[in-house]
């Protein structure tokens, strides 16, 4: 009797549980090396603009009162093979540092090329798999689960505060948190 098949799963481009978890620890290993390389561990929030200039990116900001037609989040182009992230000013600052962060993950994780960012992508539902990862590196790049559980232990459990404590979208310090209780086998 052979092995039952990888079940289908509801992603156009999911990889097998070992494969993915595998990923998932590269991700994780790629943003701790550019952290440990780019930030203090006492300075928070992390600063994802920082990070991306230490990883030799090029971040311009577009959009906002002079471009208000500009019409991406965010995106990441290789001009003269230079890699340039741009970022809507127009947009709310902390949805700016997921989108920076974001972008960088699509560039240090080799994904090339890729479509310019807009709400559906920024999501690990997104039913594409460099999205979902780009979208894991962000939020670990930007939330350490060190720092997470050290503003815990000092008593800072709202979810609106760590939010703004690590100046990201509320919606994103959910979505980490969800990952490290994952991980741990806590869901």
């Amino acid at each position: 009797m052979s092995a039952a098949p990888f079940p289908k799963s509801r992603f156009s481009d999911a990889l097998p549980p070992e494969e993915a978890a595998a990923r998932h620890r590269l991700i994780g290993t790629i943003a701790d090396e550019l952290r440990q390389a780019h930030w203090h561990p006492a300075t928070l929030p992390v600063s994802a603009q920082d990070l991306a200039e230490g990883a030799g990116v090029e971040v311009r900001a577009r959009g906002g009162a002079q471009e208000p037609l500009y019409p991406y989040r965010g995106r990441l182009l290789y001009l003269d093979e230079r890699p340039v992230i741009e970022v809507n000013l127009g947009e709310d600052a902390a949805r700016r540092r997921i989108v920076l962060a974001h972008a960088l993950g699509h560039h240090l994780l080799g994904h090339g090329p890729v479509p310019p960012e807009t709400l559906v992508t920024l999501s690990t539902c997104c039913p594409r798999r460099i999205e979902q990862e780009a979208h894991h590196f962000a939020l670990d790049l930007l939330m350490p689960e060190v720092a997470i559980y050290r503003l815990m232990d000092h008593g800072m459990l709202s979810a609106r505060k760590l939010a703004n404590k690590f100046q990201v979208p509320e919606a994103s310090l959910h979505e980490r948190m969800q990952a490290l209780d994952r991980r741990s086998g806590y869901l």
